[in-house]
Protein backbone atom coordinates (compact mmCIF):
# COMPACT_ATOMS: atom_id res chain seq x y z
CA UNK A 1 0.00 0.00 0.00
CA UNK A 2 2.64 2.24 1.18
CA UNK A 3 4.87 1.59 -2.36
CA UNK A 4 1.39 2.43 -4.32
CA UNK A 5 0.77 5.77 -2.63
CA UNK A 6 5.04 6.55 -3.60
CA UNK A 7 4.57 5.43 -6.96
CA UNK A 8 1.31 7.73 -7.39
CA UNK A 9 3.42 10.79 -5.17
CA UNK A 10 6.44 10.30 -7.68
CA UNK A 11 4.13 10.10 -10.92
CA UNK A 12 1.86 13.22 -9.72
CA UNK A 13 5.48 15.52 -9.35
CA UNK A 14 6.83 14.25 -13.11
CA UNK A 15 3.47 14.98 -14.62
CA UNK A 16 2.88 18.45 -12.48
CA UNK A 17 6.40 19.13 -13.40
CA UNK A 18 6.34 18.61 -16.90
CA UNK A 19 2.97 20.26 -17.48
CA UNK A 20 4.33 23.48 -15.60
CA UNK A 21 6.93 23.75 -17.65
CA UNK A 22 5.24 23.37 -21.38
CA UNK A 23 2.79 25.99 -20.28
CA UNK A 24 5.37 28.53 -19.01
CA UNK A 25 7.52 27.77 -22.18
CA UNK A 26 4.29 27.16 -25.32
CA UNK A 27 1.31 28.30 -23.80
CA UNK A 28 1.62 31.26 -21.40
CA UNK A 29 1.07 33.76 -23.68
CA UNK A 30 -1.89 32.28 -25.52
CA UNK A 31 -3.52 31.92 -21.86
CA UNK A 32 -1.88 34.90 -20.13
CA UNK A 33 -5.49 35.91 -18.89
CA UNK A 34 -6.26 32.33 -17.43
CA UNK A 35 -2.94 31.48 -16.59
CA UNK A 36 -1.08 34.81 -16.04
CA UNK A 37 -0.46 33.85 -12.21
CA UNK A 38 0.89 30.62 -12.49
CA UNK A 39 4.43 31.31 -12.35
CA UNK A 40 3.99 32.99 -8.83
CA UNK A 41 1.67 29.92 -8.08
CA UNK A 42 4.87 27.94 -8.45
CA UNK A 43 6.96 30.27 -6.74
CA UNK A 44 4.94 30.07 -3.83
CA UNK A 45 4.42 26.33 -3.76
CA UNK A 46 7.90 25.87 -4.43
CA UNK A 47 8.65 27.60 -1.38
CA UNK A 48 6.13 25.86 1.09
CA UNK A 49 7.71 22.52 -0.57
CA UNK A 50 11.19 23.80 0.44
CA UNK A 51 10.15 24.75 4.08
CA UNK A 52 8.47 21.42 4.30
CA UNK A 53 11.20 19.31 3.22
CA UNK A 54 13.75 21.10 5.41
CA UNK A 55 11.72 20.39 8.06
CA UNK A 56 11.31 16.82 7.20
CA UNK A 57 14.49 16.02 6.16
CA UNK A 58 17.50 15.12 8.69
CA UNK A 59 19.84 16.11 5.69
CA UNK A 60 19.95 18.09 2.97
CA UNK A 61 22.30 16.93 0.34
CA UNK A 62 23.12 20.24 -2.22
CA UNK A 63 26.11 20.99 -3.94
CA UNK A 64 28.63 23.99 -1.97
CA UNK A 65 27.99 26.16 -5.09
CA UNK A 66 24.14 26.12 -3.95
CA UNK A 67 24.56 26.17 -0.51
CA UNK A 68 26.07 29.65 -1.42
CA UNK A 69 23.66 30.69 -3.66
CA UNK A 70 21.06 29.56 -0.74
CA UNK A 71 22.68 32.03 1.45
CA UNK A 72 22.94 34.78 -1.24
CA UNK A 73 19.66 34.53 -1.99
CA UNK A 74 18.22 34.93 1.31
CA UNK A 75 20.38 38.08 1.83
CA UNK A 76 19.33 39.74 -0.70
CA UNK A 77 15.52 38.62 -0.06
CA UNK A 78 16.16 40.27 3.88
CA UNK A 79 18.36 43.32 2.41
CA UNK A 80 15.27 44.03 0.07
CA UNK A 81 12.63 43.97 3.29
CA UNK A 82 15.40 46.00 5.24
CA UNK A 83 15.06 48.52 2.71
CA UNK A 84 11.97 48.98 2.47
CA UNK A 85 11.91 49.78 6.09
CA UNK A 86 14.41 51.96 6.00
CA UNK A 87 12.87 54.20 3.41
CA UNK A 88 9.44 54.09 4.82
CA UNK A 89 11.51 55.73 7.97
CA UNK A 90 12.48 58.16 5.81
CA UNK A 91 8.94 59.05 4.56
CA UNK A 92 8.92 57.37 1.21
CA UNK A 93 6.99 54.05 2.29
CA UNK A 94 5.71 51.17 -0.43
CA UNK A 95 2.35 49.41 -0.22
CA UNK A 96 3.09 46.25 1.50
CA UNK A 97 0.94 44.15 -1.37
CA UNK A 98 3.35 45.35 -3.89
CA UNK A 99 6.47 44.41 -1.49
CA UNK A 100 5.39 40.79 -0.79
CA UNK A 101 4.34 40.42 -4.56
CA UNK A 102 7.64 42.25 -6.22
CA UNK A 103 9.54 39.33 -3.44
CA UNK A 104 7.50 36.64 -4.93
CA UNK A 105 8.37 37.33 -8.30
CA UNK A 106 12.29 38.40 -7.91
CA UNK A 107 12.68 34.78 -6.15
CA UNK A 108 10.12 32.17 -7.64
CA UNK A 109 12.74 31.14 -10.61
CA UNK A 110 15.24 30.38 -7.73
CA UNK A 111 12.43 28.70 -5.27
CA UNK A 112 11.47 26.33 -7.69
CA UNK A 113 15.02 25.32 -8.97
CA UNK A 114 15.42 24.32 -4.64
CA UNK A 115 12.06 22.89 -4.45
CA UNK A 116 13.20 20.29 -7.48
CA UNK A 117 16.15 20.12 -6.02
CA UNK A 118 15.28 19.08 -2.94
CA UNK A 119 12.58 16.51 -4.52
CA UNK A 120 14.79 15.11 -6.27
CA UNK A 121 14.56 11.43 -4.53
CA UNK A 122 10.78 11.97 -4.61
CA UNK A 123 10.39 11.42 -8.62
CA UNK A 124 12.94 10.28 -11.86
CA UNK A 125 14.07 13.23 -13.15
CA UNK A 126 15.67 10.95 -15.98
CA UNK A 127 11.81 10.25 -16.73
CA UNK A 128 10.95 13.61 -16.67
CA UNK A 129 13.48 15.39 -18.61
CA UNK A 130 13.00 12.32 -21.68
CA UNK A 131 9.00 13.72 -21.65
CA UNK A 132 10.41 17.01 -21.56
CA UNK A 133 12.10 16.25 -24.83
CA UNK A 134 9.41 14.28 -26.01
CA UNK A 135 6.88 16.70 -25.57
CA UNK A 136 9.06 20.26 -26.74
CA UNK A 137 9.59 18.25 -30.07
CA UNK A 138 6.10 17.72 -30.77
CA UNK A 139 5.64 21.36 -30.26
CA UNK A 140 8.55 22.26 -32.53
CA UNK A 141 6.43 20.69 -35.37
CA UNK A 142 3.49 21.88 -34.93
CA UNK A 143 5.42 25.55 -34.62
CA UNK A 144 6.48 24.56 -37.85
CA UNK A 145 3.20 24.15 -39.21
CA UNK A 146 2.41 27.65 -37.53
CA UNK A 147 5.22 29.36 -39.08
CA UNK A 148 4.62 28.31 -42.46
CA UNK A 149 0.95 28.80 -42.22
CA UNK A 150 1.88 32.54 -40.91
CA UNK A 151 4.52 33.37 -43.75
CA UNK A 152 1.73 33.11 -46.30
CA UNK A 153 -1.45 34.08 -44.45
CA UNK A 154 0.26 36.65 -42.10
CA UNK A 155 -1.81 35.57 -39.48
CA UNK A 156 0.04 37.18 -36.30
CA UNK A 157 1.75 40.21 -36.11
CA UNK A 158 4.84 41.09 -37.63
CA UNK A 159 7.97 43.23 -36.26
CA UNK A 160 9.93 45.37 -39.07
CA UNK A 161 13.67 44.50 -37.74
CA UNK A 162 16.64 45.52 -40.05
CA UNK A 163 14.03 46.20 -42.90
CA UNK A 164 12.38 42.40 -42.72
CA UNK A 165 9.58 41.37 -41.08
CA UNK A 166 9.77 39.26 -37.82
CA UNK A 167 7.66 36.23 -36.28
CA UNK A 168 6.38 36.01 -32.95
CA UNK A 169 3.53 33.69 -33.68
CA UNK A 170 1.10 33.67 -30.97
CA UNK A 171 4.26 34.33 -28.36
CA UNK A 172 2.74 38.10 -28.25
CA UNK A 173 6.43 39.20 -28.49
CA UNK A 174 9.80 38.19 -30.79
CA UNK A 175 11.90 37.44 -27.36
CA UNK A 176 9.32 35.03 -26.29
CA UNK A 177 9.34 33.14 -29.54
CA UNK A 178 12.94 32.83 -29.76
CA UNK A 179 13.04 32.15 -26.08
CA UNK A 180 10.72 29.08 -26.87
CA UNK A 181 13.02 27.72 -29.99
CA UNK A 182 16.04 28.46 -27.57
CA UNK A 183 13.95 25.79 -24.91
CA UNK A 184 13.49 23.56 -27.63
CA UNK A 185 17.16 23.53 -28.68
CA UNK A 186 18.46 22.92 -25.31
CA UNK A 187 16.10 20.08 -24.13
CA UNK A 188 16.73 18.28 -27.53
CA UNK A 189 20.85 18.87 -27.53
CA UNK A 190 21.59 15.42 -25.75
CA UNK A 191 19.02 13.55 -27.63
CA UNK A 192 19.89 14.78 -31.34
CA UNK A 193 23.48 15.90 -31.01
CA UNK A 194 24.76 12.56 -32.71
CA UNK A 195 22.36 11.58 -35.56
CA UNK A 196 19.69 14.44 -35.83
CA UNK A 197 21.89 17.38 -35.89
CA UNK A 198 20.54 18.83 -39.01
CA UNK A 199 17.36 18.94 -36.78
CA UNK A 200 19.19 21.37 -33.92
CA UNK A 201 20.23 23.52 -36.91
CA UNK A 202 16.50 23.89 -38.22
CA UNK A 203 15.26 24.38 -34.39
CA UNK A 204 18.29 27.53 -34.82
CA UNK A 205 17.24 28.72 -37.50
CA UNK A 206 13.48 28.67 -37.09
CA UNK A 207 14.23 30.40 -34.02
CA UNK A 208 16.22 33.28 -35.53
CA UNK A 209 13.29 34.40 -37.62
CA UNK A 210 12.51 36.27 -34.37
CA UNK A 211 15.55 38.47 -35.73
CA UNK A 212 16.39 39.24 -32.40
CA UNK A 213 20.17 40.27 -31.70
CA UNK A 214 19.94 38.27 -28.25
CA UNK A 215 18.92 35.20 -29.70
CA UNK A 216 21.93 35.63 -32.26
CA UNK A 217 24.16 35.99 -29.65
CA UNK A 218 22.70 32.93 -27.71
CA UNK A 219 23.42 30.71 -31.44
CA UNK A 220 26.91 32.56 -32.04
CA UNK A 221 27.61 31.37 -28.28
CA UNK A 222 26.32 27.68 -28.75
CA UNK A 223 28.10 27.19 -32.15
CA UNK A 224 31.67 28.27 -30.60
CA UNK A 225 30.71 25.69 -27.69
CA UNK A 226 29.23 22.97 -29.81
CA UNK A 227 32.70 22.56 -31.98
CA UNK A 228 35.17 23.87 -29.99
CA UNK A 229 33.42 23.36 -26.58
CA UNK A 230 35.34 20.21 -25.09
CA UNK A 231 38.74 22.23 -26.15
CA UNK A 232 37.41 25.44 -23.78
CA UNK A 233 35.79 23.51 -21.20
CA UNK A 234 39.09 21.57 -20.61
CA UNK A 235 40.92 25.15 -20.03
CA UNK A 236 41.84 26.15 -16.55
CA UNK A 237 38.86 28.48 -15.50
CA UNK A 238 40.85 31.32 -15.67
CA UNK A 239 41.36 31.05 -19.17
CA UNK A 240 37.70 29.88 -19.77
CA UNK A 241 36.80 33.14 -17.37
CA UNK A 242 38.92 34.96 -20.03
CA UNK A 243 37.57 33.54 -23.43
CA UNK A 244 33.89 33.86 -22.43
CA UNK A 245 35.01 37.68 -21.63
CA UNK A 246 36.46 38.10 -25.21
CA UNK A 247 33.14 36.43 -26.96
CA UNK A 248 30.89 38.71 -25.06
CA UNK A 249 33.09 41.08 -25.71
CA UNK A 250 33.06 40.88 -29.48
CA UNK A 251 29.55 40.21 -29.29
CA UNK A 252 29.39 44.03 -27.82
CA UNK A 253 31.27 45.27 -30.68
CA UNK A 254 29.42 43.89 -33.62
CA UNK A 255 25.92 44.89 -31.97
CA UNK A 256 27.13 48.33 -30.54
CA UNK A 257 24.49 50.25 -32.43
CA UNK A 258 22.04 48.56 -31.02
CA UNK A 259 23.24 48.68 -27.99
CA UNK A 260 23.72 52.34 -27.88
CA UNK A 261 20.55 53.04 -29.25
CA UNK A 262 18.79 51.24 -26.51
CA UNK A 263 21.22 52.76 -23.47
CA UNK A 264 22.24 56.50 -24.42
CA UNK A 265 19.92 59.33 -24.62
CA UNK A 266 20.26 63.40 -24.63
CA UNK A 267 17.13 64.93 -22.38
CA UNK A 268 14.47 63.17 -20.64
CA UNK A 269 12.03 64.40 -23.19
CA UNK A 270 12.99 62.11 -26.21
CA UNK A 271 14.33 59.64 -24.03
CA UNK A 272 14.06 56.05 -24.32
CA UNK A 273 12.70 54.21 -20.91
CA UNK A 274 15.16 51.54 -21.08
CA UNK A 275 18.06 54.09 -20.81
CA UNK A 276 16.87 56.32 -18.21
CA UNK A 277 16.10 53.43 -16.07
CA UNK A 278 19.74 51.93 -16.47
CA UNK A 279 20.92 55.83 -15.87
CA UNK A 280 19.06 56.23 -13.02
CA UNK A 281 19.41 52.80 -11.42
CA UNK A 282 23.29 53.99 -10.32
CA UNK A 283 22.07 57.61 -9.03
CA UNK A 284 19.17 55.57 -6.40
CA UNK A 285 22.28 53.36 -6.02
CA UNK A 286 24.90 56.01 -4.80
CA UNK A 287 21.53 58.10 -3.13
CA UNK A 288 20.42 54.86 -1.53
CA UNK A 289 23.84 53.22 -0.86
CA UNK A 290 24.69 50.75 0.13
CA UNK A 291 20.98 49.07 0.54
CA UNK A 292 18.31 50.26 -2.22
CA UNK A 293 15.03 51.47 -2.33
CA UNK A 294 13.52 47.87 -1.35
CA UNK A 295 10.87 45.77 -3.02
CA UNK A 296 8.27 47.08 -5.14
CA UNK A 297 9.79 50.58 -5.81
CA UNK A 298 12.32 50.27 -9.09
CA UNK A 299 11.98 48.97 -12.57
CA UNK A 300 9.92 45.99 -11.59
CA UNK A 301 6.40 44.90 -12.60
CA UNK A 302 4.75 45.91 -9.03
CA UNK A 303 6.85 49.43 -9.12
CA UNK A 304 4.49 49.78 -11.89
CA UNK A 305 1.33 48.48 -11.19
CA UNK A 306 1.79 50.24 -7.63
CA UNK A 307 2.84 53.23 -8.98
CA UNK A 308 6.72 53.82 -6.97
CA UNK A 309 7.46 56.93 -5.26
CA UNK A 310 10.92 56.61 -6.24
CA UNK A 311 9.79 57.82 -9.98
CA UNK A 312 8.15 61.14 -9.02
CA UNK A 313 11.06 61.58 -6.60
CA UNK A 314 13.93 62.01 -8.90
CA UNK A 315 11.41 63.52 -11.72
CA UNK A 316 11.41 60.50 -14.64
CA UNK A 317 7.59 59.80 -14.05
CA UNK A 318 6.90 61.44 -17.31
CA UNK A 319 9.20 59.31 -19.68
CA UNK A 320 7.82 57.44 -21.75
CA UNK A 321 6.77 53.80 -20.81
CA UNK A 322 8.06 54.46 -16.97
CA UNK A 323 4.33 57.36 -16.80
CA UNK A 324 1.87 56.64 -14.12
CA UNK A 325 -0.88 56.41 -16.97
CA UNK A 326 1.01 54.58 -19.11
CA UNK A 327 4.36 52.28 -17.43
CA UNK A 328 4.59 49.43 -19.91
CA UNK A 329 8.55 49.59 -19.92
CA UNK A 330 9.28 49.98 -16.34
CA UNK A 331 10.12 46.24 -16.04
CA UNK A 332 11.87 46.26 -19.24
CA UNK A 333 15.50 45.73 -17.55
CA UNK A 334 16.92 43.22 -14.66
CA UNK A 335 20.33 44.23 -13.24
CA UNK A 336 19.03 48.17 -13.07
CA UNK A 337 16.04 46.83 -10.82
CA UNK A 338 18.35 44.68 -8.64
CA UNK A 339 20.63 47.76 -7.82
CA UNK A 340 18.20 50.08 -7.87
CA UNK A 341 16.02 48.00 -5.24
CA UNK A 342 18.71 46.28 -3.75
CA UNK A 343 21.91 48.52 -3.88
CA UNK A 344 25.13 48.31 -4.39
CA UNK A 345 25.39 44.95 -1.47
CA UNK A 346 22.40 43.43 -3.79
CA UNK A 347 24.05 43.63 -6.67
CA UNK A 348 26.99 42.17 -6.08
CA UNK A 349 25.24 39.22 -4.10
CA UNK A 350 23.41 38.49 -7.30
CA UNK A 351 26.35 38.61 -9.47
CA UNK A 352 28.26 36.20 -7.11
CA UNK A 353 24.79 34.46 -7.70
CA UNK A 354 25.29 34.05 -10.99
CA UNK A 355 28.36 32.86 -10.97
CA UNK A 356 28.22 30.13 -8.66
CA UNK A 357 25.93 28.92 -10.97
CA UNK A 358 28.42 29.18 -13.74
CA UNK A 359 31.23 27.26 -11.92
CA UNK A 360 28.56 24.67 -10.75
CA UNK A 361 27.41 24.03 -14.47
CA UNK A 362 31.34 24.32 -15.83
CA UNK A 363 32.05 21.94 -13.24
CA UNK A 364 29.64 19.48 -14.27
CA UNK A 365 29.91 19.84 -17.91
CA UNK A 366 34.21 19.36 -17.06
CA UNK A 367 33.39 16.10 -15.08
CA UNK A 368 31.07 14.36 -18.06
CA UNK A 369 33.66 15.93 -21.03
CA UNK A 370 34.28 12.15 -21.99
CA UNK A 371 30.33 10.97 -22.11
CA UNK A 372 29.41 12.51 -25.00
CA UNK A 373 25.45 11.62 -23.79
CA UNK A 374 25.61 13.26 -20.51
CA UNK A 375 27.81 15.98 -21.70
CA UNK A 376 25.76 17.63 -23.87
CA UNK A 377 23.44 17.31 -20.97
CA UNK A 378 25.14 19.38 -19.08
CA UNK A 379 26.25 21.46 -21.56
CA UNK A 380 22.62 22.42 -22.13
CA UNK A 381 22.35 23.71 -18.27
CA UNK A 382 25.31 26.06 -19.21
CA UNK A 383 24.15 27.10 -22.46
CA UNK A 384 20.98 28.11 -20.88
CA UNK A 385 22.38 30.42 -18.12
CA UNK A 386 24.37 31.74 -20.63
CA UNK A 387 21.67 32.71 -22.80
CA UNK A 388 19.63 34.20 -19.77
CA UNK A 389 22.41 36.11 -18.96
CA UNK A 390 22.76 37.66 -22.29
CA UNK A 391 18.66 38.33 -22.24
CA UNK A 392 18.88 39.80 -18.75
CA UNK A 393 21.35 42.53 -20.43
CA UNK A 394 17.93 44.24 -22.06
CA UNK A 395 15.16 42.19 -20.46
CA UNK A 396 13.99 41.53 -16.88
CA UNK A 397 14.10 37.76 -17.67
CA UNK A 398 15.22 35.89 -14.41
CA UNK A 399 11.84 37.59 -12.79
CA UNK A 400 9.56 36.01 -15.55
CA UNK A 401 7.74 33.04 -16.71
CA UNK A 402 10.67 32.09 -18.71
CA UNK A 403 13.23 32.20 -15.97
CA UNK A 404 11.29 29.40 -14.01
CA UNK A 405 11.03 27.05 -16.54
CA UNK A 406 14.34 26.91 -17.32
CA UNK A 407 15.41 26.93 -13.70
CA UNK A 408 13.12 23.96 -12.74
CA UNK A 409 15.32 22.05 -16.15
CA UNK A 410 18.56 23.28 -14.54
CA UNK A 411 17.44 21.53 -11.31
CA UNK A 412 15.75 18.25 -13.16
CA UNK A 413 19.27 18.00 -14.82
CA UNK A 414 21.12 18.22 -11.68
CA UNK A 415 19.18 15.96 -10.07
CA UNK A 416 20.91 13.62 -12.74
CA UNK A 417 24.41 14.03 -11.25
CA UNK A 418 25.58 10.86 -9.32
CA UNK A 419 28.82 12.01 -8.27
CA UNK A 420 28.70 14.69 -5.94
CA UNK A 421 32.68 14.37 -4.65
CA UNK A 422 34.03 14.51 -8.45
CA UNK A 423 32.12 17.88 -9.21
CA UNK A 424 32.91 19.71 -6.16
CA UNK A 425 36.31 18.69 -6.58
CA UNK A 426 36.76 20.91 -9.73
Amino acid sequence: MTEKITIKISNLIEQAILLSMLCLVFLYDVFVESIGVLDEFIGILALIVIIFMLLVKKRITLFKNEMIIGFLLISVVLLGFTSNYFSCHKGYCTDSIAIFADSITFSKAFIAYFAVRLLSQKFDSEKTLKKVSKYSEIVFYILILYVILDLIFKIYPRENRYGLNSIELFFRHTSRYAFAFSFIFLVLLSKHYKKKIGLLFLIIFIGALSLRVKYFGFVFISMIFLFYGKKLIRTPKPVFFWSLGILITLMVFIFKEKILMYFSFENLEDAWSRAVVLYYSFIIGADYFPLGTGFGTYSSYYSGAYYSWVYDLYGISNVYGIKRTYWKFIADQYWPMILGQFGYIGLMSMLFVMYNYLVLFLNVVKTHVHNNKNYFLYLSVLLGLLMLLIDSTSDAIFSQQRAVAIFIYFALVMNTVKNRENITNK
